[in-house]
């Protein structure tokens, strides 16, 4: 049996693909505390801790928790520090093994939706007494599986259970971000999930050994030691699921050591649709709608942002930045979290430019760039370093971020925390400088007219990613 897991957060997953893991589709998720938008929930929670963003210097982080199961690996970056404290996220990568679950590239998943009904059926014909007691013919029935690829955002609303399976023959690997400053986390800003099955003793003995380490206020994160039913009497749980007494053994998971990610057993099936019946649904939203064929049972959980096609701002010497955010994935109101994924050739540069009602967390999947991040009351950038594939790095609201791709190219996936965030650039046919008249730029910075216009219309139609110069280019080398 598949293990499946609640998040206390809403979830959003995504798929980059990583250079040393260049065969391995990446999905990158959400997840999230609330049903809601977040916006509210975060405004109220940062009043309520008016220095949490006072950072003064920021650095880009590797995982600081792995835990390792039976079908893959789960690396954790907490919020023990000011970057992700000010952000009040917390950021998990998954590494799932083929024919393996993620117990809650390519693969597939569901998310089971309270009070929705299993519309998945296979029939079988049963004897009288067999069908009376099924309620009919159906030999199994569960709710929605939908199929997920590499470059796909996908999105988990808060304490719904949902798994993820691997049928690929590659390693998936699923980057999740978990918003806990949303107003639907009624407990606190500490990290937890909830699992319905397998037993977790044994990543409990390391979670407590890293509190040990760590602050008191950070010692409730993390993974409870049993699963939901754990704490449940025994008689009571054989009463109420009609089982005997050695089957709610197993539900609990006592002895239980795959951890959270499990081999599926041989002979494993689902019911879904063929690839080409999955491929007929996905063109068919790309037509028109009138906006009431999506409810909370049908609700559309997957966009995928990995195409070259899908590109938002595309220069073909430059690169690429594709957006997603409630306007194209309609839960992430709900969720009150969007997403960027970008693409930068060899010694390439992303305009700078500031986030204006979100915090970015950008996890970097292929590649390396030099970063800089300046605040609003530092004479030097807070960050201003290499950041390189499977490292992340924080940049808070209305902070100036500018990157340059290294030799390899540049290759990132940015986690917002608004559902539609929206970005300005300070250089481009989009900045700020192109809105001003030329005498206010002369008369801002003291230089002439003819420099106020060069430093106006220098880039042209360019909109934020741009090629270096052969002068810049020879500097870099140098």
């Amino acid at each position: 049996m598949a293990t499946r897991h609640i998040h206390s957060s809403p979830t959003l997953p995504i798929n980059p693909t990583p250079s040393t893991m260049s065969k391995l589709p990446l999905l990158l998720l959400f997840s999230f505390l609330c049903l809601c938008s977040a916006q509210s929930g975060r405004q109220t929670q940062q009043w309520q801790q008016p220095n949490r963003c006072q950072i003064q210097r920021i650095q880009a982080r590797q995982p600081q928790q792995r835990f390792e199961s039976e079908g893959g690996v789960t690396e954790i970056w907490f919020q023990n520090n000011d970057e992700f404290r000010c952000a009040g996220v917390v950021l998990i990568r998954q590494t799932i093994k083929p024919n393996s679950f993620d117990l809650p590239g390519q693969g597939l998943h569901s998310l089971i939706v309270p009070g929705c009904a299993e519309t998945y059926q296979s029939v079988q014909q049963y004897s009288q007494q067999e069908t009376q007691r099924r309620g009919g013919q159906v030999q199994d029935e569960h709710q929605k599986v939908r199929r997920i690829r590499e470059g796909d955002v996908v999105a988990n609303p808060t304490g719904m259970v949902h798994w993820y399976y691997n049928d690929g023959n590659t390693d998936l690997v699923l980057v999740s971000i978990l918003d806990t400053s949303s107003n639907m986390n009624q407990l606190d800003q500490q990290y937890r999930k909830f699992y319905l099955a397998g037993d977790y003793s044994r990543l409990q003995r390391l979670q407590e050994q890293r509190q040990e380490e760590q602050p008191q206020r950070y010692q409730e994160q993390g993974i409870s030691a049993n699963n939901i039913f754990g704490g449940i009497d025994d008689q009571i749980l054989q009463e109420v699921l009609g089982v005997e007494r050695d089957l709610v053994e197993k539900i609990k998971g006592r002895g239980d050591m795959r951890g959270h990610m499990i081999r599926a057993k041989s002979g494993f099936q689902l019911i879904r649709p063929s690839r080409m019946e999955e491929e007929y649904e996905r063109q068919s939203r790309d037509v028109v709608q009138n906006g009431l064929e999506e409810t909370l049972c049908t609700m559309r959980l997957r966009e995928n942002i990995g195409k070259p096609s899908r590109a938002d701002v595309y220069n073909p010497q430059a690169g690429r930045i594709s957006t997603v955010t409630n306007n194209d994935l309609p839960i992430l109101r709900l969720l009150g979290l969007s997403a960027t994924r970008g693409v930068l050739h060899r010694n390439a540069i992303y305009a700078p430019h500031w986030n204006l009602n979100a915090h970015s967390l950008i996890y970097v999947t292929k590649g390396s760039a030099r970063v800089q991040i300046v605040g609003n009351q530092q004479q030097h950038a807070i960050f201003d370093g290499q950041v390189q594939e499977g490292q992340v790095l924080v940049v808070p609201q209305n902070y100036v971020v500018v990157k340059q791709a290294g030799d390899r190219g540049f290759e990132w996936v940015s986690f917002k925390t608004h559902e539609n965030a929206m970005t300005h650039n300070l250089v481009g046919k989009t900045s700020p400088f192109r809105g001003l008249p030329v005498d206010m730029l002369a008369s801002m910075y003291q230089i002439s007219r003819q420099e106020a216009e060069n430093l106006k219309y220098n880039r042209g139609q360019e909109m934020a990613l741009f090629v270096p110069s052969y002068r810049a280019q020879g500097r870099a080398s140098a």
